[in-house]
């Protein structure tokens, strides 16, 4: 075999080492980011719904306060009047 044989089976031997992959830290990578864009997904989810319940809660009570400041008002004006 001369030199450039040689350097020919030298460069793929570098070329096989470089070219194996770590599919283990691969598969690992992955997971992590899956996890953490669905962990996200599911942390902004239930922030959304906090929000959500925070406005029904205020409509509710807003309506029950505006149903017994009319029902005050409708008392008011009976006896004012001296209805029953």
């Amino acid at each position: 075999m001369n030199n450039t044989t040689l350097l020919l089976l030298q460069q793929n031997a570098e070329f096989a080492l470089t070219k194996s992959y770590d599919s283990v830290g691969a598969i690992i990578f992955i997971v992590v980011v899956l996890l953490w864009y669905s962990l996200s997904i599911v942390f902004l989810l239930g922030m959304q719904m906090n929000a959500s319940i925070d406005i029904v809660e205020d409509s509710l009570r807003c309506s029950s306060q505006l149903f017994t400041q009319n029902f005050r008002e409708k008392t008011n004006n009976k006896k004012i009047l001296g209805k029953k």
